[in-house]
């Protein structure tokens, strides 16, 4: 096939795809930013068009931010320091005589460099911490350049000569917020940003699936740092200054409070919130002259007003809230799915031991796992059931002995990489991520195989494009084996408590598990619903999966096990068949009472 044959290809391709994601949102879009385009061409010349220009710049470091603080679930207060760090790195390159754009990118990429550095510290930490040490941050990064004048230029600056008209500037500005809303959008509709949500919402459900939440994390941290640079690096070009008073915690919080009240979720939030900054810019600047006090002390009490009516109001933020009520960002699901191939594995603990402080939660505990078998372990409330999960998961280390997936040893590996193996759990709580569809659950596991990342993601290469069909088509393959394909579009609020639990098996099975490891999946079930979840796990282990359940429901585990394993204090106390186990005197004595299995 020529390259020629192959170009066209790739291209109708690509043309395909964008139709079918186009939405009305899209498309006033693209009316807003062809109108924004001819701004230069039809204002009065009393209009400040480095003015606007400024203001775009800052859009582009908010629509960074925004993708770390909404779908990374990070909220920075250190952007203000990226942008610093972008335009004093130009400024250098500009008075020496570099290029123009060579000199931004090298802002850019200094402040990502500076991300991540702040972010290897800061993407394991809660939300409130990540605040609190990149408001540190920033304040270092301010009194470093008040330390360092041969670095900042001291009280005066580095100034440099201006490179480009404010006409030009101001188209540039544009260009790159909408470049940073593209980028933005289609991150965070990817799996990588659908994996990233799930990690910010339930973090232990999503490193069940396999997710390396700090690896993701950090790329998104440092991506917003790279935004800020590349802002600051072309800002500085337009301003002829690098002001080292410009860049401390004020425009750190700037920007946050931007992000925050235009949403950090959607691609154009942040760029409204900016826009809505600008504004209160100007009220202050009214205020300030009625009343002939200081403009400096309005602005951010203006802003923290704002900011806390959007948080009264539920904390979407103004373009999430508007789009909510006009619909204009509905999502919709693919046709068509994979077909589900399952192989299973053998499973073999041996002689795991873990303990608590003086407590053994384990002792001595065995068992074996072989495909196309289902295995239900049971026992009293702090018999071990869980922990003994935990140890074969990964999600803890044991004392002794060692767990072997098809003779392999994994006792030493972690979550992660026995995910990646085949050795998949689904948690006891209700581990669902609020924000996410039926479908995009499934595509948080369907991700794990995901080789592309976020770069080629945003280029929508052809590779990285066959990559997301085939990671779309395995969700949906999932919610077909559990019945929920035709509610792939549906929020889990809106499904029932049995239902929200197949969307949990379903998340599992999309990582192409080979052994299946289940806490309590008849949790919130209806009675009514068992012989649908008692139908979806006996048709998994004829498919050969061998899978290991947790399970409190006594006719649950009749309907579906091929054999029973009963703990009693971290003790192996009986096994054999359903029937078996309920025949035995010990296990009624410990566990059952008087009641038959």
């Amino acid at each position: 096939m020529s390259a020629i044959t192959t170009t066209r290809r790739a291209l109708r391709e690509a043309a395909a795809d964008a139709r079918r994601s186009w939405t009305g949102a899209a498309w006033l879009t693209v009316a807003g930013a062809g109108l924004a385009a001819l701004v230069p061409f039809v204002v009065p010349s009393s209009v400040r068009l480095d003015g606007l220009a400024e203001t775009g710049y800052l859009a582009v470091a908010a629509v960074g931010l925004g993708f770390a603080v909404g779908i990374g679930g990070m909220p920075s207060i250190a952007q203000g320091a990226f942008v610093g760090v972008g335009a004093v790195c130009a400024a250098h390159l500009v008075g020496s005589g570099w290029p123009a754009p060579a000199a931004a990118l090298v802002g850019a990429a200094a402040a990502a460099v500076g991300g991540i550095g702040v972010g290897i510290a800061v993407v394991r930490f809660r939300a409130v911490y990540v605040a609190a040490a990149t408001w540190i941050t920033t304040w270092l990064f301010a009194l470093g350049l008040d330390a360092f004048p041969t670095v900042s230029g001291g009280s005066r600056g580095l100034v440099v000569p201006p490179r480009g008209s404010p006409t030009i500037h101001y188209e540039l500005a544009l260009a790159l917020v909408a470049a940073a809303m593209l980028a933005h959008r289609t991150l965070a509709r990817s799996s990588f940003g659908l994996t990233l949500q799930a990690a910010a919402q339930r973090p232990a459900a999503a490193a069940a699936l396999g997710a390396e939440t700090a690896r993701l994390r950090l790329q998104a941290f440092a991506g917003a740092a790279a935004a800020g640079g590349l802002a600051g690096g072309v800002a500085v070009q337009l301003l002829g200054v690098a002001d080292p008073s410009s860049y401390g915690p004020s425009l750190s919080f700037q920007l946050l409070v931007a992000v925050l009240v235009g949403g950090a979720a959607t691609a154009l939030g942040p760029v409204v919130g900016v826009l809505v900054f600008a504004g209160l810019s100007l009220a202050a600047d009214l205020l300030g002259g009625i009343t002939g006090s200081e403009t400096g002390r309005f602005g951010p009490m203006l802003a923290a007003l704002l900011l806390l009516a959007v948080l009264t109001l539920g904390g979407e933020g103004i373009v999430a809230a508007v789009s909510s009520r006009l619909r204009l960002d509905r999502r919709r699901s693919e046709v068509g799915a994979a077909e589900s191939s399952l192989t299973g594995a053998s499973l073999e603990a041996r002689a795991l031991v873990k303990r608590f402080g003086g407590l053994v939660a384990l002792d001595a505990f065995e068992l074996e796992i072989r495909p196309g078998r289902m295995l239900a372990l049971i026992g009293p409330n702090g018999s071990g059931k869980t922990t003994a999960l935990r140890l074969l998961a990964g999600t803890v280390r044991p004392d002794a002995g060692e767990v072997r997936l098809d003779e392999t040893d994994v006792t030493a590996e972690p979550t992660a990489q026995r995910v990646r193996r085949g050795l998949v759990r689904t948690i006891q709580s209700n581990a669902l991520f609020p924000a996410l569809t039926a479908l995009e659950h499934a595509t948080v596991g369907a991700s794990l195989r995901r080789r592309h990342g976020a770069l080629r993601t945003v280029l929508a290469t052809p590779k990285a494009r066959r990559e997301a069909r085939a990671v779309r088509a395995r969700a949906l393959a999932a919610l077909r084996v559990v019945g929920l394909e035709e509610r792939a579009d549906e929020l889990p609020e809106s499904l029932t408590g049995a239902e929200q639990r197949l969307l949990m098996v379903a998340s599992a099975l999309a990582t192409g598990p080979r052994v299946l490891l289940l806490d309590e999946p008849s949790a919130g079930a209806a009675p009514q619903d068992l012989d649908r979840l008692a139908g979806v796990l006996r048709a998994l282990r004829e498919g050969g999966l061998a899978i290991l359940v947790v399970e409190h429901n006594v006719r649950l585990v009749r309907a579906v096990a091929d054999e029973v394993v009963v703990l009693d204090a971290g003790k192996r106390l009986a096994t054999g068949t359903p029937d078996e186990v309920a025949a035995n005197p010990a296990v009624r004595a410990a566990y059952f009472g008087r009641q038959a299995l």
